[in-house]
């Protein structure tokens, strides 16, 4: 979906306060995919004005009830009204009203902060991928706020404001959340109120995971000997270099200068020369601004005869010229890291975080599962 990842002012911070998801590099990269579709009801959090329940209705000036995403009329509108708002209704979960007019306009402005991202070839088919999910995050949305209100489960103003907090630490340093509301056209007011929402859903969450989260030892034991290929650090080797470019347009004769030039620089660093003065003279490559430092590099990350070059040369010895397709090179190893696997004790804690986040999905897939079973949900807009 293109807009369920770019739309959301803090999906993955709303996620995180939901799950409390470790930031560690490794299981980082584990993360179910899928989690985020199932919670990417969140999202519509901010892209869609969903009023809630407690809200006062709101009325047109034909006396027609503007039902709101998530609204329930304060009264049981007459029958014309009633068949009226059955005509155009997009789906109806216990009552609760979702317009076509409101999946319309929600679409066309996806599709406007989207534009640049999506083919035009592809517009019909992400138009209606984009009606499947509004319906889908409203069909969740309800019914997680109908249990919240079942079950009359309330967020503490500190408990707003230090989710507020969190998200404000986890923005980008030239960003700010006045920005963000600005760029999304919300309110703070609204926004405070959706941050209330997802702290009531989180205490939620809590309640049904209480006491089935905590891993124990050979649970963590079995995932690290089943997992150690995500617990392997790869060899990586610090070089520096010198570049004489070569073009594709250079004759025989252009190359055969450039060879010596790069031989004689050799020449100068053997006998003693400053390498960092040498490549910022001489250096075709950009990285001469650093003295050709060129930092921790990876197996796959450069080209093969380079990284031949920056595996197997001694250390801190000036190598003899390597030929790629970019030129000649004199390559210096100054540190290299081993491949190894990382012991038990130094990821048993982000372990142990990770399963207890994955036995808090389940319970939170479980949950919308058999919310959606009990609830009366009627699709009209396919």
């Amino acid at each position: 979906m293109y807009f369920t990842y770019t739309t959301a002012i803090s999906l993955q911070i709303i996620i995180n306060n939901l799950i409390n998801i470790k930031k560690g590099k490794q299981m980082k990269r584990m993360i179910n995919r899928k989690w985020i579709a199932v919670l990417a009801v969140f999202s519509l959090v901010f892209i869609i004005g969903c009023g809630k329940a407690e809200e006062k209705q709101k009325e047109t000036k034909s006396g027609d009830v503007a039902v709101g995403t998530n609204q329930l009329p304060a009264v049981t509108p007459s029958a014309e009204v009633k068949e009226f708002e059955l005509r155009n209704a997009a789906v109806i979960v216990d009552g609760k009203i979702l317009k076509k007019s409101v999946v319309k306009k929600e679409i066309k402005k996806l599709v406007k902060i989207n534009k640049d991202r999506i083919p035009k070839e592809k517009l019909k088919e992400v138009q209606a991928d984009m009606k499947k999910q509004l319906i889908e995050e409203f069909i969740v949305r309800t019914v997680l706020n109908n249990e919240v209100e079942k079950r009359k489960i309330t967020a503490e103003e500190a408990e707003v404001q230090q989710t507020i907090k969190q998200i404000e630490a986890g923005m980008a340093k030239d960003k700010t959340l006045e920005d963000l509301l600005k760029e999304h056209k919300m309110t703070k007011d609204k926004f405070n109120k959706e941050i209330a929402f997802s702290v009531k859903v989180k205490k939620l969450v809590d309640m049904e995971t209480s006491g089935k989260g905590k891993a124990n030892d050979k649970e963590i034991s079995k995932f690290y000997n089943e997992n150690k290929d995500k617990f392997t650090e790869q060899a990586m080797s610090h070089v520096r270099h010198i570049l004489v470019k070569v073009e594709p347009t250079d004759d025989a004769k252009i190359k055969a200068e450039k060879k010596v030039k790069i031989e004689g620089i050799r020449k100068k660093l053997i006998g003693g020369a400053d390498f960092a003065e040498l490549a910022k003279k001489d250096s075709d490559c950009p990285s001469k601004e650093k003295g050709g430092d060129l930092g921790f590099i990876g197996k796959g990350e450069t080209v093969k005869q380079f990284e031949n070059a920056a595996f197997t040369q001694a250390k801190n010895v000036i190598g003899p010229v390597v030929t790629t397709e970019y030129g000649y090179h004199v390559i210096q190893v100054l540190e290299r890291q081993e491949q190894k696997v990382k012991k038990l004790d130094e990821v048993r804690k982000n372990i142990a975080a990770y399963l207890e986040n994955e036995k808090k999905r389940e319970a939170v897939t479980s949950l919308i599962k058999r919310l959606r079973a009990e609830a009366k949900i009627t699709i009209l807009d396919k």
